[in-house]
């Protein structure tokens, strides 16, 4: 009965331990190549709110806003009033009802929201728009923003990088292992094809072809698999995926969506090559 049972090798397992490795390799690539992009992108998304006296109407907030938007360093159209009511909408708190505040009057200001363009996104230039701003409307209470945001954004993708590439060390290893025993476990199912082959007079290389394409095959497509989980994690970050592409550095674009399925290739190859020398070894 034992005798009848068929042991086969199982590539699902070192090919998904193969297309992690590659997709964290990747991500820490793209990170390297679009740090600028995502800096930068951070920046100007990062919204700064002016706070307006109380009492002011609907035309003296519409001059803040104009005054806003005619600055060469607001991004455009991104100047929008934002009422009380939408504040607590956008918190998710509700008027009625609540302890807080009396006479069921929200809390908060008039508020106008805008984005700075990223070159001026930095906390001394920043402290110059609000004086000026300031100074220029006395409908102005006060500007809020968060620099340190972007501060720490650097020193944050640092060690995000760290952490990958731990990870990345981590399941190589894995792959190593799982596909050297996947190999070998090849190798036992196909022992009686194998020493068939050797009694005809095949050569080594002839018996380690198969093999040898096979993994190529697996790796350069668990690359690919993990390019295109990368793209679409871009996609879902972004709004316009492809103004983050044009700005970054198209040289190295090319040679991350060329290395990673090239080089996923050439690990699985090698590591299959390395077990296949164990195994077909003529001094055994």
């Amino acid at each position: 009965m034992l005798k009848r049972i068929k042991i086969r090798p199982n590539y699902l397992i070192p090919f998904t331990s193969t297309t992690i490795v590659m997709l964290i390799l990747g991500l820490i690539g793209a990170a390297y190549i679009f740090s600028g992009e995502l800096v930068n992108w951070l920046k100007e998304t990062t919204d700064i709110a002016v706070e307006i006296r109380d009492g002011s109407d609907f035309a003296q907030i519409s001059q803040v806003m104009d005054l806003l938007s005619a600055d060469e360093r607001i991004l455009e159209g991104s100047v929008v009033h934002l009422p009380p009511e939408e504040a607590l909408k956008v918190l998710g708190m509700d008027v009625t009802g609540s302890d807080w505040w009396e006479d069921d009057k929200s809390p908060f200001r008039d508020m106008v929201i805008y984005n700075v363009k990223a070159d001026w996104f930095t906390p001394a230039e920043l402290s110059i728009m609000r004086r000026q701003f300031k100074e220029k409307s006395p409908l102005i209470e006060e500007i809020h923003y968060q620099d340190r945001l972007v501060l720490d954004f650097h020193s944050n993708l640092e060690n995000l990088a760290w952490w990958f590439a731990g990870f990345g060390i981590l399941f190589l290893i894995l792959s190593i292992i799982l596909i050297y025993n996947t190999t070998k476990l090849a190798l036992y199912a196909d022992r009686r094809e194998i020493e068939t082959m050797e009694l005809v007079g095949a050569s080594r290389g002839f018996i380690r072809r198969p093999y040898l394409l096979k993994s190529l095959f697996l790796g350069m497509v668990s690359g690919v698999i993990a390019l295109f989980a990368i793209g679409g994690l871009i996609y879902l970050a972004y709004d316009n995926p492809f103004t983050i592409i044009q700005g970054a550095d198209l040289e190295n674009i090319i040679i991350l969506a060329v290395g990673l399925p090239l080089g996923a290739g050439i690990f699985s190859f090698l590591c299959t090559w390395l077990t296949l020398n164990q195994y077909l070894n003529p001094g055994r």
